[in-house]
């Protein structure tokens, strides 16, 4: 089964995230795309400004959704 990371960054003090954002690649598996998530996270908060973060109480949200199996569709309309 193949996973693909949707991840957004939000404020813990009013409990509103910014827009989620699919990150660019698939996953093997569930743990694959988790690890990937955690590491995105990591990054994403160290871009940051310190107060920034701390003031907002600024994490990350994320979940690993299945991919759904892509169709040729010019294989099904020829």
């Amino acid at each position: 089964m193949k996973f693909m990371l949707v991840i957004s960054l939000c404020s813990f003090i009013n409990n509103q995230c910014l827009e989620p954002v699919q990150i660019k690649g698939v996953y093997n598996s569930w743990k694959e795309c988790t690890i990937a998530a955690l590491e995105i996270s990591k990054q994403l908060i160290i871009a940051q400004e310190d107060i920034f973060i701390n003031d907002n109480k600024i994490a990350t949200k994320f979940i690993c959704e299945k991919k759904l199996k892509e169709v040729n569709i010019n294989r099904i309309y020829k």
